[in-house]
């Protein structure tokens, strides 16, 4: 089998071609343009050297006329003679013209005669004649050595154009090499990778069974054979990942079958994409028609679809705060009341997946909640006519106290107090039970709330002592406050009371106020079990239990109904989460603003 040409091998040879054409140009040129040069330096040089020596031999000869105008010829002769013989050996040693040498012998030869005659005549002779001609025989020099320069700067001239066109033609074949030999390496490569390309471009369209053919270049059919490796991965990997895929439906689908509250997945079309049997039967729908149906216009006239529909509009236009709605429907014979709870689904990139609708049951939740007020307003109803008995029985014990002791007088002043609290407690109860409380009202008077702290704690000093809990009191000096003293001692009570509950044996309890900032705070700290960070935020709501202090009678009220009292006051109440041990509860109110 022939071997694939390797991309490298094919560059490293036309790079050695091109290579090799370069040199065999610059070997033909190079000499040429060096002699050319040479040439024209040498001929040039010795013109010029001709012209000089005839420029000097005129200086000479005009040095000697001069002289001899002045009657001083002999005594100039030697001196212009020495001066032009030296310039005409020059010249004799630089002939480059034809005719040039017997020009110069001619020179000599009356140069020699006129100096003869100079030297033997008298001084007043006169040589204008001699003079004259040779004066023309060197410009006659000079005008030949001139000509021939002229005539070697036109045929260099010529032969520099022609080098040039020599040239000229070289490079513009290696142009075409070069551009031959790259049009050639592009289309090797290109054609191979956009075939890559489309089949990478299929790839991403999951056609994971396009594959890459033989490849004109070693290079590209390694990648081409990777390609083919990487396409079968993908292609077994899409089949495995297509039947996970549908075991996930599978399990999917069963889960939300399995439950007993109804699920109905919305795509961001709005198109009904899966339903369980538990909303179908909800809504008086059948499964097969409502999948691929909008939901806003499934094809059912069901009271509990239109009252469902109605419900989620009503729900959409309420804005971001409105999650859920519920809505009273009468299903299998009896009411129910469910919780509509529209879900978005959120791509990881934050994209929109659709909706899902939860149909949650919260019947039985209802059934407690009526109950619990049935209960609530039981409980208030049989209290208050015993609570009356017993107010009534300590207030004429109080008004006859001529006969009780200090220590009694004392006691039934308590009675009488806790039962006024018991009395407005169990008429808040029953207007809670009937739902005539919507807030907590308050008397608006000057209070000593240390004072009232430390009535209260007083008060649990006997219940304490007699469970063997060790209760303290850290009272500091507070400024007197505006509000109801009645309700912030309940407040008080009730934290306390709490605090006996859930403290053991051998426990402490401390009761504290002070000022905070712009806040007048009350704690409670015990060393019971502590109440765990995850129903620190819960143990305020209505019939909120925890622990095993929900003694049985336990409505679970009192914290809800201080939590409105201590804001009704404009303060807060919570549960301090830096207690080491135990719990502390904090009441914090507005501290009146110093003048």
């Amino acid at each position: 089998m022939k071997p694939t040409p390797s991309l490298r091998n094919r560059i490293r040879n036309g790079s050695l071609i091109l290579l090799a054409l370069v040199t065999i140009l610059g070997a033909y040129a190079l000499p040429s343009i060096y002699r050319l040069g040479g040439a024209i330096r040498e001929t040039l040089y010795r013109n010029y050297v001709s012209i000089e020596a005839a420029q000097h031999m005129h200086a000479a000869l005009m040095a000697l006329q001069v002289a001899e105008l002045h009657g001083r010829g002999r005594e100039q002769l030697a001196s212009s003679r020495k001066e032009f013989l030296h310039w005409l050996e020059v010249e004799d040693s630089d002939w480059t013209e034809v005719g040039e040498p017997a020009l110069a012998e001619d020179l000599g030869a009356r140069a020699q005669r006129l100096f003869a005659e100079i030297a033997v005549g008298p001084p007043t002779a006169r040589h204008d004649e001699e003079y004259k001609e040779l004066h023309g025989r060197l410009d006659d020099l000079i005008e030949m050595n001139r000509a021939a320069m002229f005539r070697a700067d036109s045929r260099w001239m010529r032969l520099g154009k022609r080098l040039t066109y020599e040239l000229g033609l070289a490079l513009a074949a290696l142009l075409v090499a070069g551009a031959t030999l790259s049009w050639a390496l592009g289309w090797a490569l290109s054609k191979p990778l956009i075939e890559l390309a489309d089949r990478l471009r299929g790839i991403s369209q999951r056609k994971t069974h396009l594959r890459l053919g033989p490849q004109p270049l070693s290079e590209l059919d390694v990648v081409a054979r990777e390609f083919n490796r990487m396409a079968e991965q993908l292609e077994q990997y899409e089949k495995l990942n297509y039947e996970r895929l549908l075991y996930e439906k599978s399990k999917t689908e069963a889960i939300i079958e399995s439950l007993l509250d109804g699920v109905v997945l919305i795509d961001p079309e709005g198109i009904v994409t899966h339903i369980n049997e538990v909303a179908a039967t909800i809504m008086g729908v059948e499964p097969s028609e409502a999948l691929g149906s909008p939901f806003d216009d499934l094809s059912s006239n069901h009271p509990h679809y239109m009252r469902i529909r109605d419900a989620l509009r009503t729900l959409s236009k309420s804005g971001p705060d409105a999650h859920r709605v519920e809505v009273q429907l009468h299903v299998r014979g009896r009411d129910h009341s469910y919780l509509l709870k529209p879900m978005p689904l959120r791509h990881t990139e934050g994209g929109s997946l659709g909706i899902l609708l939860i149909l949650q049951d919260v019947t039985y939740l209802r059934d407690q909640d009526r109950a619990r007020t049935n209960l609530v307003a039981t409980l208030s109803h049989e209290l208050r006519t015993p609570l009356t008995s017993l107010a009534l029985s300590a207030e004429l014990m109080r008004r006859d106290g001529g006969t009780l002791g200090a220590r009694q007088r004392e006691l039934v002043s308590a009675i009488v107090e806790e039962c006024a609290r018991m009395k407005q407690l169990t008429d808040n109860l029953l207007n809670l039970a009937r739902g005539e409380l919507a807030s907590i009202a308050v008397q608006r008077e000057r209070i000593d709330l240390g004072r009232i702290a430390n009535e209260v704690t007083d008060r649990f000093m006997i219940q304490a002592a007699e469970k063997e809990v060790s209760l303290g009191k850290r009272i500091d000096p507070i400024p007197p406050l505006t509000g109801d003293p009645v309700k912030l001692s309940w407040v008080l009570s009730n934290l306390i009371g709490n605090a006996l509950r859930f403290t053991p044996a051998g426990g402490q309890i401390e009761v504290a106020a002070n000022r905070a900032g712009d806040f007048v705070r009350l704690e409670v700290a015990d060393s019971g079990p502590g109440i765990a960070p995850d129903l620190r935020d819960s143990i305020f709501d209505r019939f909120a239990q925890y622990g095993n202090g929900a003694e049985k009678g336990s409505a679970g009220l009192g914290l809800a109904i201080a939590k409105d009292i201590v804001e009704a006051h404009g303060g807060r109440i919570f549960v301090d989460g830096g207690a080491q041990r135990g719990s502390r509860f904090v009441v914090e109110l507005p501290a009146p603003m110093e003048l």
